[in-house]
C-alpha cells in the first residue's frame, strides 16, 4: 500500500522512462477514445460536455493538447535546465493526463451535458436562482474537481522532476506558461468544432 501511494505522489522519480513511455501512448489512446465515446471535448484547463467530438475531433485535441504542453514546457524546461529532455517532459504530460481522462466519466450516459445544459438554460431564462441542484450533480463535479487538482498536481510534478526545478519563480513560470498554452490551444481547438 506505501508502495501504491508512492507511486501516486510521483511516478516520475519511481518508474523507469520506458514504462512511462509504455503508459503514456496506451492512456493517450484510451483517452482519444474516451473522449469519443463520452461524447465531451477536452481542452487543458477545462472539459466542455456541451460539445460533442467526432474521432477525428476527438484525436485532433489531444494530439493539440499533448504537443503543445509537451513542446512548450520542453522550452521552458531547456530554460531553466539545459539537460531537460524532451522524453521526460513527455511522459509528464501524458501521465499527468491519465487523471483527466477518468475525470471524463462525469459525463457517463451524458449526465454532465444534460446537467450543464439544463444550468445554461436556465443562466438564459433568467430563472437560475429557482433551480434546485441535484446531490448526484456535487457530488461528481467535487470528484471531477479532485481528478482535475491531481492532473494539475501530477503535471507539476513531472515538471519539477524532468527539469530540477527548485526555485520559485520556475513555479511561477510554470503555472503561468501552463494559462498562456490553455488560453492559446483553446481557441485552437474550439475552431475544430
Amino acid at each position: 500500500m506505501n508502495n501504491l501511494l508512492q507511486v501516486l505522489k510521483n511516478p516520475f522519480s519511481l518508474i523507469s522512462e520506458k514504462k512511462l513511455l509504455l503508459i503514456a501512448l496506451i492512456s493517450m489512446f484510451v483517452g482519444v477514445f474516451l473522449c469519443y465515446f463520452l461524447q465531451i471535448q477536452m481542452q487543458i484547463l477545462r472539459i466542455n460536455p456541451t460539445k460533442a467530438p467526432t474521432f477525428l475531433q476527438a484525436l485532433l485535441t489531444n494530439c493539440i493538447i499533448v504537443f503543445s504542453l509537451t513542446i512548450g514546457l520542453y522550452g521552458l524546461g531547456k530554460f531553466i535546465n539545459k539537460k531537460t529532455r524532451l522524453i521526460d517532459i513527455f511522459n509528464a504530460v501524458t501521465i499527468a493526463l491519465i487523471p483527466a481522462y477518468i475525470s471524463l466519466f462525469q459525463n457517463l450516459n451524458g449526465f454532465l451535458t444534460i446537467e450543464t445544459n439544463k444550468i445554461q438554460s436556465a443562466i438564459k431564462q433568467g430563472t437560475i436562482t429557482s433551480l434546485s441542484t441535484p446531490f448526484v450533480f456535487i457530488i461528481v463535479t467535487l470528484i471531477g474537481l479532485f481528478f482535475f487538482i491531481y492532473y494539475i498536481y501530477l503535471l507539476f510534478t513531472g515538471f519539477k522532476t524532468a527539469t530540477n526545478a527548485k526555485k520559485a519563480w520556475h513555479y511561477v513560470l510554470f503555472f503561468t506558461l501552463l494559462i498562456l498554452i490553455d488560453f492559446l490551444t483553446s481557441g485552437l481547438i474550439n475552431s475544430l468544432y
